[in-house]
């Protein structure tokens, strides 16, 4: 590894962390439930237990020693769930005619596939590392990824898998699979996937699934390799402009319950149909996709991504719930689509981590985090996903734990180095911006 990348600070060796009670403040529990007085009861990485303070503090032995933090009123929340991201692209915001919703041809062609081309091992690090700070910062603990570099593959999962390990985030990496770059990149980019995916152990808190890009573009042969390669047990992170090309791929055996599509293409009812047979989640990215609501209750498993713009969910949930809003709208409707993405984040999560992500109950990985919202007005199990929507999209968090471990806390990194990573990607991206110019 180039020594430019920055280490992580100094910490003192890691032991188990002392169960602790996080309370004061409304608890959503990732199932629609609000507690108003809401607490959890976390131990050996997992939550014991979760609802009122009451009730949470008459379950605790009073022969245990605990830790407690009171979150003075701001809402406890399980850790978000992206499950569309592209952690590559933050160093591409300041390049000339970069428009981060604009994913038609010429967008690809002209930028995206020009930038993946000028990406090296350090820049892809240092731009994991910064995509994983604005992830943390907005609740985001769990990432679903698709990365492409044709020029820098060779071991670049297990790169970005010790980022990752290192932020204490989890992660599901997937390499970009496509024949645009020839033969040889496609063999390359086959064989990275399928070793990152038996490296990666089942309960590590990084694993991986094959990656597919311009599913239209690629022949019978490719999509019969790709099939062999990953066997029966994989699933696919697929991103697709192609119109009536789901049946297609679900021919191949590439659709199953643990494939996720993400494409700007409007769904057809033989579209829905293929989602629906075969379990794939369609992943919903706000600002690229535009279908319509009728489409969005037909059954289809549904989640909610960022594509690589910004990082944060909650201010996705806000685009996507105003894109669809007019004269005519009916919110009731309306609402009963967009409260099940995060629901539909943490189920598809779940097909890849034990723990139950995004969920916090009995049971459950403690990936906890608090943001730094104090309801004005009182927050319910009816009302919340207003609060989530018109209060919440930009706040801030101020504690993020994952496995019971606080990795975020009082607005600072506990794992990560914010202004070593900073200032060494403020020069990784002027040599980018230097080579992309040139062209």
């Amino acid at each position: 590894m180039n020594t430019l990348i920055p280490e992580p600070p100094v910490l003192p060796e890691k032991t188990e962390a002392k169960p602790i009670v996080i309370y004061g403040g409304a608890l959503y529990g990732g199932k629609g439930t609000i507690y108003e007085d809401g607490a959890v009861f976390v131990s050996k990485g997992r939550v014991v237990t979760a609802g009122t303070e009451e009730s949470v503090f008459a379950q605790i032995p009073k022969t245990v020693d605990i830790e407690v933090y009171d979150t003075l009123g701001c809402v406890i929340f399980p850790g978000l769930i992206n499950l569309h991201h592209h952690f590559s692209r933050s160093f591409a915001l300041g390049l000339p005619f970069y428009n981060p919703n604009n994913e038609n041809s010429s967008q690809l062609e002209n930028f995206w596939w020009k930038y993946h081309q000028y990406l090296d091992d350090d820049m892809i690090q240092l731009a994991t590392l910064v995509s994983i700070l604005n992830s943390i910062k907005t609740g985001v603990t769990t990432v679903f990824d698709l990365h492409s570099s044709p020029l820098a593959i060779s071991n670049i999962m297990e790169n970005i898998a010790s980022v990752v390990t290192r932020s204490g985030i989890q992660a599901v990496l997937a390499y970009e699979i496509s024949e645009r770059n020839g033969d040889d990149i496609f063999i390359r980019s086959l064989e990275e996937n399928r070793n990152f995916i038996r490296s990666s152990s089942l309960d590590s808190r990084v694993r991986g699934m094959f990656g597919i890009h311009s599913t239209g573009q690629l022949s019978d042969r490719t999509l019969t390799l790709i099939a062999e390669a990953a066997g029966d047990t994989s699933g696919f992170h697929i991103e697709t402009r192609d119109e009536n090309n789901l049946k297609r791929l679900a021919s191949f055996g590439l659709l199953n319950s643990k494939s996720l599509i993400s494409g700007v293409f409007p769904l057809d009812n033989g579209d829905l149909t293929t989602l629906r047979e075969s379990g794939a989640t369609f992943v919903q990215v706000p600002g690229i996709q535009n279908n319509d609501t009728a489409q969005l209750f037909s059954g289809i498993k549904l989640g909610i991504g960022t594509s690589g713009t910004g990082g944060g969910i909650l201010q996705a949930l806000n685009i996507e719930f105003n894109r669809y809003c007019n004269p005519e709208t009916d919110f009731s409707k309306l609402t009963e689509y967009i409260a099940p993405l995060l629901r539909g984040n943490a189920e598809f999560a779940g097909r890849y981590f034990n723990g139950k992500p995004g969920i916090i109950e009995t049971g459950s990985i403690a990936d906890i985090v608090v943001f730094d919202y104090i309801p004005a007005t009182p927050i319910t199990s009816e009302n919340y996903l207003q609060h989530l929507l018109w209060g919440m999209q930009y706040t801030p968090v101020k504690m993020v734990m994952t496995g019971g471990q606080f990795i975020y806390n009082n607005y600072t990194f506990l794992t990560l180095d914010e202004e070593i990573i900073l200032d060494e990607s403020q020069k990784a991206t002027r040599r980018l911006h230097e080579k992309f110019e040139k062209l």
